[in-house]
């Protein structure tokens, strides 16, 4: 069996320390950083936020509202945009919640009333909007679900009366424009119509509740 003497351990116990030392030398000089502020005519500071030695951000940024309250955080990355950020209403409620990884926006993206509920929900990937998007009333109830294609509807959607029950159902083609078949529901969540919409959509009823089979309308 070896053994390690006493001088060995005190040598082994140096070396620990001055390479901890270095290291965190070496931390301190890569993450200095100088805090900028910038200030309105009444000397109110507006914004604030850090910068390297070459001036670009790095580190937490905070704007403020003209009453004290947070206008928006969000944290910079050798000058872009990483991790999560917020907008805020002047009453200190969030507004938009958005993530970014590398100085674009990605994942989860939300909008808020002022009152906090829940106004819209959706995603990103690769900087644009993409998947289902959902839009809600300031009572939490679902008004909205729109499919959702490099920031354009594109797909399926459904609109809902204001009860919670389907209004509208069809699909969109390349922006807010109805194609194919879309279907209308009354309040009670009944379907009254059945539309055709071509492509620039025009929808043109077919059948009714009333009178089932119709011609066309021109």
């Amino acid at each position: 069996m070896a053994f390690i003497s006493h001088n060995q351990r005190v040598y082994m116990h140096n070396s620990i320390l001055l390479s901890l030392l270095l290291v965190s030398i070496m931390w301190s000089c890569t993450s200095k950083s100088e805090l900028i502020e910038i200030k309105d005519e009444n000397g109110r500071v507006t914004e604030s936020y850090h910068v390297k030695t070459d001036n670009i951000k790095h580190g937490e940024y905070t704007a403020l509202h003209e009453n004290g309250k947070t206008r928006e955080s969000a944290t910079y990355i050798d000058g872009e945009l990483d991790g999560v950020r917020k907008i805020f209403y002047d009453n200190g409620s969030v507004e938009i919640e958005e993530n970014y990884v590398n100085g674009t926006i990605t994942g989860d993206y939300k909008v808020y009333y002022v009152n906090g509920q829940l106004k819209i929900e959706t995603s990103y990937k690769d900087g644009a909007m993409n998947g289902e998007l959902k839009k809600y009333n300031e009572k939490g109830i679902l008004i909205e679900e729109v499919t959702m294609v490099d920031n354009e509807e594109n797909g399926p959607f459904k609109e809902y009366h204001d009860n919670g029950k389907l209004h509208w159902e069809g699909n969109y083609l390349n922006g807010d424009n109805e194609f194919g078949l879309l279907l209308k529901y009354n309040e009670d969540g009944e379907l009254i119509r059945k539309m055709n919409c071509d492509s620039l959509a025009v929808c043109r009823t077919f059948w009714t509740k009333e009178k089932g089979d119709v011609t066309p309308e021109q």
